[in-house]
C-alpha cells in the first residue's frame, strides 16, 4: 500500500470574505463551522481515517465552536495552523505580521486543545520563504503551502479577475510563480527555500499534481471537472507509485441551501462563488465518496503530522 493523506482547509465564508457580501451583521453563522466538521468526521468515518485539519484561529474564539473542535481532536485528527486571520495575502506581509498570524492561532489552539499545532498551510497557498525561518524558530515540523502546477499563471489569473470587487491582498493567490516548478512528491526543504529539495530537518507536503502536466488533483479540482478526469490523473500518480494528499475545504461538506446557511453565500460585487457553494451536499458527498473509496483501495493513510515524522526518521 502507499502513502497517503487526507488534509481539509476549515475555513468559513466569514474568514474568507471578511463580512464582503454577506448579509448578516457580522458575517458569522455557527452552523457552517458546525456543520461542516460534523459531516467531515462522518465521511471519513466508514474509512477509518484519521485527517489533518487546517484551522483558523479566530474560529477558536467562538465559544460556539470548542465543543467541536474539541470533538474531532477526541478522535484522533490531527489540528494544524491556516493563520489566525485567514490571511489571503500571507505573502506579501511582513516577516513581522506573517510571524503574528501563525502565533495567533498556535497560542489560542493551544489553550483550547492543550497541544500546539507543528504544520501550517497558508491560506490560498499563498507562502514566501520568508516563512521558513520563522516556522522553524518556532518548532514545525511542515508546512503544506506549495502548489507545484505549470497552471499556476492562469489560476493566479482567475482569481486575481474573479476578486475585482476586492482590493490588496486579498486578490493574491498560490504564492511565487517558481513554486510551479517544485517538487512534486513530499519532501525535505532548503535550508532556505520551501520550494527545493534540501537537507533540512522541515519537511514540505506539496499540493498533490499529476506527472507532466502538472494537473491539480484535490476536491476542488474535482467539483470542476467530473470524475472522469479523476480516474485519468488517479491512474498516473498510481502507476508511478506516487503519494497522494488529497485536500478539502470545508464547503466541500456544508449545504449553504440550510435556512441558517442560504443568506451568507455572497451575491454579485466582482465576487466569485466557488462550485463548493452553489452544489447540493448530497451530490458533494457521493462524487467526494466515489474518490475516496478509488484511493483507498490503494492507499494508507495517516496525519501529515505522523508523515512528517516518519520522513524525519521519528518513531510515531
Amino acid at each position: 500500500m502507499l502513502d497517503s493523506a487526507i488534509s481539509c482547509d476549515v475555513d468559513t465564508l466569514a474568514s474568507i470574505y471578511k463580512g464582503y457580501g454577506l448579509r448578516r451583521p457580522g458575517g458569522y453563522t455557527y452552523a457552517e463551522f458546525r456543520m461542516g466538521l460534523e459531516n467531515f468526521c462522518r465521511f471519513l468515518e466508514p474509512f477509518g481515517i484519521k485527517a489533518t485539519l487546517f484551522m483558523v484561529g479566530e474560529d477558536f474564539l467562538q465559544a460556539q465552536n470548542i465543543p467541536y473542535i474539541k470533538a474531532v481532536v477526541a478522535e484522533g485528527h490531527e489540528i494544524a495552523n491556516h493563520t489566525h486571520t485567514h490571511a489571503q495575502g500571507f505573502r506579501l506581509l511582513s516577516p513581522a505580521e506573517k510571524e503574528a498570524e501563525v502565533a495567533g492561532m498556535e497560542e489560542i489552539c493551544e489553550q483550547v486543545t492543550g497541544k500546539r499545532p507543528v504544520g501550517f498551510r497558508a491560506p490560498g497557498w499563498n507562502i514566501s520563504n520568508d516563512a521558513l525561518p520563522i516556522l522553524k524558530r518556532r518548532g514545525y515540523l511542515y508546512d503544506s503551502s506549495v502548489f507545484p502546477s505549470l497552471l499556476n499563471p492562469f489560476l493566479k489569473f482567475l482569481h486575481w479577475r474573479s476578486m475585482s470587487g476586492r482590493s490588496g491582498g486579498d486578490r493574491t493567490t498560490l504564492g511565487h510563480l517558481r513554486y510551479m516548478l517544485a517538487p512534486t512528491q513530499p519532501y525535505r526543504t532548503a535550508d532556505n527555500s520551501l520550494g527545493r529539495y534540501g537537507n533540512d530537518s522541515f519537511i514540505e507536503f506539496p499540493v498533490t499534481v499529476t506527472p507532466v502536466l502538472r494537473l491539480p488533483f484535490f476536491a476542488t479540482f474535482l467539483l470542476e471537472t467530473g470524475l472522469e478526469l479523476f480516474k485519468v490523473c488517479y491512474q498516473m500518480l498510481r502507476a508511478l507509485g506516487w503519494p497522494i494528499q488529497y485536500q478539502f475545504h470545508l464547503s466541500d461538506f456544508v449545504d449553504y441551501s440550510h435556512p441558517e446557511l442560504e443568506d451568507q453565500v455572497p451575491k454579485g460585487n466582482g465576487v466569485y462563488v466557488p462550485r463548493a457553494l452553489r452544489t447540493p451536499l448530497k451530490t458533494k458527498q457521493e462524487l467526494f465518496g466515489r474518490a475516496l473509496d478509488t484511493i483507498a483501495s490503494d492507499y494508507t493513510f495517516t496525519t501529515l503530522e505522523n508523515w512528517a515524522h516518519r520522513m524525519l526518521g521519528r518513531m510515531v
